[in-house]
């Protein structure tokens, strides 16, 4: 089975909703990544990893081990070297698919040979799959998920 490192700030980078919500939110935008991720790897049947720079909030919670989605914070180090750290700890380099904006990772990866997507092409995969996932569904959003929709962007 595939599984997906993400260079989460650059994909939040490459979603330009993500990008406006994180310049006043942070953990908002990181939150809907996470969502639009895990409802990805739950259709493309994937294994993958978030990494985001820096410590992780205080009222994170721990996921299942055998979760689908991890998010992962690289303090001490910078994502770029967790991300390094990851690819040389696998086993199955091959099986990896790395995603980012950093020409630098993306290199590396492929000298690891592991596979490699750009931050772009991923998110543009991702809303490609949403898209689609929405179109098919015909169940409307509950009273609680609209108070979160409008909680998440500020609205009244």
């Amino acid at each position: 089975m595939q599984h997906f490192i993400l260079d989460g700030y650059n994909l939040i980078h490459a979603i330009p909703a993500l990008k406006k919500t994180l310049a006043h939110d942070v953990q908002s935008a990181r939150e809907m990544l996470i969502h639009s991720v895990a409802r990805l790897t739950h259709q493309r049947k994937f294994r993958c990893t978030i990494v985001f720079d820096g410590s992780p909030p205080p009222n994170v919670v721990r996921q299942p081990s055998n979760a689908p989605i991890h998010v992962v914070y690289s303090y001490p180090h910078n994502a770029d070297t967790k991300i390094k750290q990851m690819i040389e700890q696998s086993k199955n380099r091959s099986q990896l698919v790395i995603v980012s904006s950093d020409r630098e990772i993306l290199n590396f990866a492929k000298v690891c040979s592991c596979q490699t997507h750009t931050s772009k092409h991923f998110a543009n995969l991702l809303f490609q799959t949403n898209d689609l996932h929405t179109e098919k569904s015909d169940t409307p959003l509950s009273q609680s998920q609209v108070e979160e929709w409008l909680k998440i962007f500020g609205e009244k």
